[in-house]
């Protein structure tokens, strides 16, 4: 029996699950990362394969294991894969940097590429780390994503020298990657520019290509020694196969914290508002990673003093167009405006319950996450001739059938929740490099696992009007606040 091994290093915990080809859940495990260091991560996948990796998985002569992680994060590591500094999380920033760097020609010619640096890019704290630790920064022989280091990680024994690594497109994107040429590779200009030696920096192969085996101690530790490994993905392109992001136009995204939004395009058009991969199979990801939902929480909890679902409970009864109007934060997509909050307008106060005043302002929070996903629809069919369909959503912001009701309502369309399954989009490039399956479709009856369908009912006259002029009014707030 061949067991696929899809392993998921987030921000805040690992999840490891083990699968048949038939897409049947042989066992999984989750663990917490206690702390944004290698060992904790190293710790927390350990934890997490105690429960995954049971007799039977471990047992097995055919195991196929893949990671995929967070991306635009990056770990300086020396020639023996030990880390020279802490890892550099995709949310930290280095803004005197970034700005250095937009000034240079070679980085405005990379972001008509399709890719922008930020304060929160590799590049820039990269280019600090430099500065300020040049002694220490000596020491570096790669630079590499933590899909990559963890790769190989459990591919080359202790003690023994890290030579001829690779890493696959989607997580070399956000380092400098120019992805317009049939094969991706590194934009040498901004390197060359910044005066970050290219020698660092692994090369880029597809995803899903492979590795080797695994022939760490630590590999064998946590069960799966002599396991073949494979090149892994992004946590956000990984997410986009997950839910069955295959064909031109096929639309959709993974909700939480951060909304992961993906589209699969033929060619690239530049727009700031969007970034773009490289499709592990034909054409593009055109994509964009907004802080959304993580306001819902935040003002659920520390200003209601609620839980999420008890403010869930609280919004559903209100009606169209009875909510103030919010608009997310706008210091990621669309706008990359650092000194662009959340914000909310038309605020009455009206002579009701304690209870629906609480109800409308989460209401609010929820249609004005729903409209700016909207938002993005409208965006892709105006850059591109193709329509979209139907939108596929998964994720902790997938769970509430009301919401997901809204949403096929304001979008006029329907909503297909798939099912959240650590590791699988990581794992598609890589049964079909093995060729377990015959056609991509195959691999999306076998492994993807539609929860539910929520269809468009007829949109509500308030609502109309607020789509219509969501985001020309967010456009007006972000002129406000500078």
């Amino acid at each position: 029996m061949t067991v696929l091994i899809g392993l998921d290093v987030g921000t805040t915990g690992v999840r490891m699950e083990c699968y048949t080809v038939e897409g049947e859940v042989i066992s999984s495990g989750r663990a917490p990362i206690e702390r944004q260091e290698t060992d904790h991560w190293l710790e927390a996948i350990e934890c997490a394969a105690r429960s995954a990796v049971t007799d039977r998985v471990a047992g097995d002569p055919e195991k196929l294991l893949t990671i995929q992680s967070t991306s635009g994060t990056a770990i300086l590591i020396d020639e023996y894969g030990r880390p020279v500094f802490p890892p550099q999380m995709y949310y930290e920033r280095a803004a005197q940097e970034a700005e250095e760097l937009s000034r240079l020609p070679s980085a405005r010619e990379l972001s008509e590429k399709g890719e922008t640096l930020s304060a929160t890019s590799p590049l820039p704290k990269i280019i600090r780390l430099r500065r300020s630790s040049p002694e220490a920064f000596r020491k570096v022989r790669w630079i590499l994503s933590p899909t990559t280091w963890l790769l190989y990680r459990l591919h080359l024994p202790e003690g023994e020298r890290w030579v001829n690594i690779e890493t696959d497109w989607t997580n070399a994107l956000k380092f400098g990657e120019d992805i317009t040429l049939e094969r991706p590779d590194w934009f040498k200009p901004i390197f060359m520019d910044s005066d970050v030696p290219l020698q660092l920096l692994p090369e880029i192969v597809e995803c899903g290509a492979y590795i080797g085996e695994a022939e760490s101690s630590f590999a064998s530790k946590i069960g799966v020694g002599k396991a073949k490994l494979y090149q892994g993905m992004t946590d956000g392109n990984a997410a986009a196969l997950a839910i069955g992001c295959f064909e031109t136009a096929d639309f959709g995204f993974t909700c939480g914290t951060t909304t992961a939004i993906k589209y699969v395009s033929r060619e690239m058009k530049p727009n700031r508002a969007i970034y773009y991969h490289k499709h592990p199979f034909k054409g593009y990801l055109a994509g964009a990673a907004p802080v959304t939902a993580g306001v819902l929480e935040w003002f659920a909890k520390k200003i209601l003093g609620i839980s999420v679902a008890e403010a869930m409970e609280l919004a559903q009864p209100i009606e169209a167009g009875e909510e103030p109007i919010y608009f997310p934060q706008g210091d990621r997509s669309p706008f990359y405006d650092a000194n662009l909050g959340a914000s909310m307008i038309k605020i009455w106060p009206d002579e009701i319950s304690d209870v629906r005043a609480r109800g409308r302002l989460i209401r609010a929070i929820v249609t004005g996450l729903t409209l700016f996903e909207d938002s993005y629809i409208q965006l892709f069919e105006q850059l591109f001739p193709e329509k979209i369909s139907e939108v596929r959503i998964t994720g902790g912001g997938s769970k509430t059938k009301w919401w997901n009701q809204l949403r096929a309502t304001i979008y006029q369309r329907p909503v297909k929740v798939v099912e959240e399954r650590p590791g699988i989009g990581a794992l598609i490039p890589v049964v079909m490099k093995e060729k377990i399956y015959g056609t991509l479709r195959e691999a999306e009856r076998n492994l993807i696992k539609v929860l539910s369908i929520e269809h468009p009912g007829e949109i509500p006259k308030a609502y109309v009007e607020m789509r219509e002029k969501f985001m020309e009014r967010w456009r007006l707030i972000q002129q406000a606040s500078t």
